[in-house]
């Protein structure tokens, strides 16, 4: 290779160099090495690194109140690193045994349809961005990620779809709703030649700031809750775009689809929001069934 690779920051340098330019947001790698991984395992020579080395990285960082999602991403990069490593014959392994937290980051929170037409005045009356940005959100189900890289080619206007690429899963075409329509004819109109929806001073929004908070927390829509995964993010626009489908009988795999998941497991989440589908798809058999039969007789 060219390069004497001896500690855990020579590794993470050829890491940085050969991966980073690959993944959609090499800034947060950086990020996590530079404030949890470098100050403790920088210096460590690769070929001594241990699992106990790793259980106590682990333990440093829980002490710091990081959540599980946190600690979990931190200890995978140093895994990426390490694996990246042996691969490249920098060293010969083993890789440690990394014990990695479990995480139940699941939100299940979605919106009534009173609370989101409460944010989308609350919204409206402070930013008309923020407020189309949400209606276009809670229309389509795309992650915030998504919508603030779509340019105005991604949107067919003819077709009333919008195509969503360079995703964490599989590229897809998801229908606009006239609601969603009328909000990208709009940027569309407007555009000169960046994102769709951009800051007002055309810069690319990164993700929903204080803005978008502040909206929800006039809104009440977090009082007296406590745990994280039931409050209201922007996130939850998309969890409410499916699960108001799945309440409207929308099969989960069409669910699925929209949402870009790349294992219906996860969309599986929202199925107790339609318990009476598999009753209705029985007695469709049923009657399916019994009108054969009288057709055989028939005959």
């Amino acid at each position: 290779m060219g390069h004497a690779v001896e500690t855990v920051e020579s590794a993470w340098n050829l890491y940085k160099e050969l991966k980073l330019p690959t993944i959609r947001k090499p800034r947060t790698d950086i990020q996590v090495w530079e404030m949890h991984i470098a100050p403790y395992l920088a210096e460590k020579p690769l070929g001594s690194v241990k699992s106990i080395d790793i259980l106590r990285l682990r333990s440093t960082i829980e002490a710091k109140n990081l959540s599980p999602q946190s600690v979990h991403h931190v200890l995978g990069l140093l895994r990426r690193i390490l694996r990246k490593a042996i691969q490249w014959e920098l060293y010969p392994g083993p890789l440690p045994v990394f014990e990695m937290p479990r995480v139940k980051n699941d939100r299940t929170r979605f919106l009534t349809l009173d609370e989101s037409e409460k944010l989308l005045l609350e919204l409206k009356r402070r930013s008309e961005l923020w407020h189309d940005i949400s209606l276009f959100a809670l229309s389509t189900g795309l992650r915030s990620g998504e919508i603030f890289n779509l340019f105005p080619e991604h949107i067919n206007l003819s077709a009333k779809t919008v195509a969503v690429v360079d995703t964490k899963s599989d590229n897809r075409v998801v229908p606009l709703n006239n609601a969603a329509l009328e909000v990208a004819k709009a940027y569309i109109a407007r555009n000169s030649g960046s994102y769709l929806f951009t800051t007002i001073y055309g810069n690319k929004i990164q993700f929903a700031g204080k803005l978008y908070r502040r909206a929800v927390d006039a809104c009440g829509l977090n009082n007296g809750i406590q745990d994280r995964r039931q409050r209201v993010v922007f996130h939850t626009l998309r969890h409410t775009f499916a699960s108001w489908l799945v309440q409207g009988g929308t099969p989960l795999a069409v669910v699925s689809r929209l949402l870009g998941h790349s294992d219906i497991k996860m969309t599986m989440r929202y199925s107790h929001l339609a318990p009476l589908q598999g009753r209705e798809a029985v007695t469709y058999l049923e009657s399916y069934m019994q009108n054969s039969s009288r057709s055989i007789e028939k005959k």
